[in-house]
């Protein structure tokens, strides 16, 4: 690897949040990186354990930490991230979950493709189970224009799917390299959508602004995934909120209210399955069905326990939740859920 003279800065953005076990462990793992030229910047959302006792020992010369005084979201403390790496004239953002596990070689993989060609964006690398030897995300598409998105943890389906669809590749945001050039052209991540999904809005938005979104086959971050068709009952209430709320406001964005009624009704169906399926986790059911209500209403914020869709709606939902067997229609098949 080129030295720390040839090599463009990279700050590395972990968010933590009630988690300092899994951001201590992270930043080991990132000291031993074989690239030469980055910073580590730990923004923590307001954690209200003991986080800021056990990570304010890590401040040093290449190792930020910034206090927030209130949880700003997922997107609002990687807004943080990016902002600072605007301020040092970083070529490039790191934007990594504070779980997710890297080899040395992941962070020179990611920004030797980058480096290959300007109009490359976004950049990442294939994400693995945490405890199994399989892929979870390979590649995806994002399509406006054709009003779908998908992800898949097939190599080959993923190359299949960027020949079909060129230049409209889906990166996620587990471990998403932003080029800093991006950011001053499209601004930091919408942060309406507080988490989950404004990854789909940021690939998006890379490409409409003729930024390419790549994935890099030669490295793999290992995170811990949950999927809501095989294991729904070990998601947690906020997720189910987040993405019923966030996939209808997403395609509301892009496509504007009635552009928008066909792919709204179409996750409509596909959570209501989910619905069914969470028949004794009734946390799980309220949230899910208060993120179908706030997502009708294009509302934002975070997640508050306890929210539920007023009481006549959601007794026409069950209604007509209860009508036979719903085909889940939405666009993503990989169902893989990221927490």
């Amino acid at each position: 690897m080129p030295d720390q003279f040839d090599s463009p800065l990279v700050l590395i953005v972990l968010l933590n949040w009630n988690s300092a076990e899994e951001t201590l462990a992270a930043v080991q793992s990132l000291r031993a990186t074989d690239y030469c030229n980055y910073r580590i910047l730990i923004v923590d959302n307001a954690s209200q354990d003991d986080s800021l006792l056990r990570l304010r020992p890590l401040v040093s010369g290449d190792l930020e930490l910034m206090e927030s005084s209130i949880n700003a979201g997922y997107t609002g403390g990687c807004n943080q991230g990016m902002k600072r790496a605007l301020e040092l004239d970083a070529r490039y953002v790191w934007l990594l979950n504070n779980d997710a596990v890297v080899t040395p070689q992941t962070l020179s993989s990611l920004v030797s493709l980058a480096e290959s060609d300007v109009s490359i964006g976004l950049v990442t690398p294939r994400i693995a189970s945490l405890d199994e030897d399989r892929l979870t995300f390979a590649g995806g598409i994002i399509s406006i224009q054709d009003r779908l998105y998908n992800e898949t943890h097939d190599p080959a389906v993923a190359r299949e799917w960027s020949a079909r669809y060129s230049g409209r590749d889906l990166v996620i945001g587990t471990a998403m390299l932003v080029r800093t050039d991006l950011i001053r052209s499209i601004g930091m991540l919408d942060t309406r959508f507080f988490a989950y999904f404004e990854d789909i809005d940021y690939s998006a938005r890379s490409i409409q602004a003729g930024f390419r979104n790549v994935v890099d086959p030669n490295s793999v971050v290992r995170h811990l995934e949950k999927n809501r068709n095989t294991s729904p009952f070990e998601i947690r209430p906020h997720y189910w909120y987040y993405m019923a709320r966030n996939e209808s406001r997403f395609w509301r964005k892009h496509l504007g209210l009635m552009g928008s009624l066909r792919q709204s009704w179409y996750s409509f169906n596909g959570f209501l399955r989910h619905y069914n399926r969470l028949a004794e986790l009734h946390e799980s059911r309220d949230a899910l069905l208060a993120g179908l209500w706030d997502g009708w209403l294009d509302r934002s914020g975070p997640y508050h326990p306890g929210v539920r869709m007023p009481s006549l709606p959601s007794f026409l939902v069950n209604l007509y939740s209860r009508r036979g067997s719903l085909q889940t229609q939405s666009g993503r098949s990989g169902e893989s859920v990221r927490t």
